[in-house]
């Protein structure tokens, strides 16, 4: 999306105030529920004594820390930054915005999940493609950014099924 897809799509929840707060809680309403069940589906297989508790931890654990690192270098402007715009979320951090950290956290959640549970699974995956359209339509990330989250999300979760 170019500088006039992110004013538009600010202009446009600016004209609709009620929307924008509709959409601002329902995209934080999506990340918390989303990193509220990984914890949950952990410790239920850990009460439960199965051990794919532990290949989801450290396949997590060791894809959000490669993607953190990787954005760390990279250092990837965001769209408020390129663009000189305002994102209509509150959001002053520079640079980082390559991949998507919050996509990549929920798809690869999401895959996880589906190896126990596939109809929770999917519904955290709707929610991640849900934070993916809003963080772009706030202005924080470009299409790029959260595309390549997910689908690093989608790869790592999918090496669980492997090892």
């Amino acid at each position: 999306m170019k500088r006039e897809g992110y004013i538009a799509a600010a202009n446009f929840f600016n004209r609709y105030p009620t929307l924008k707060k509709t959409a601002v809680i329902t995209q934080k309403t999506a990340e918390i529920l989303v990193y509220i069940t990984y914890p949950v589906f952990i410790a239920i297989l850990l009460f439960k004594g199965n051990l794919f508790w532990v290949k989801s931890l450290v396949v997590c654990g060791i894809g959000f820390i490669a993607v953190s690192l990787f954005r760390h270098l990279y250092n990837a402007e965001r769209p408020y930054q390129r663009y000189d715009i305002k994102p209509l979320i509150n959001k002053k951090s520079l640079g980082k915005s390559f991949p998507s950290r919050h996509c990549f956290s929920a798809a690869v959640i999401a895959v996880s999940i589906s190896a126990i549970n596939l109809p929770i699974g999917i519904i955290i995956g709707v929610f991640a493609l849900l934070i993916a359209t809003l963080r772009v339509a706030f202005g924080v990330h470009f299409i790029k950014d959260v595309l390549c989250g997910l689908s690093l999300g989608i790869l790592i979760g999918a090496i669980q099924y492997f090892i």
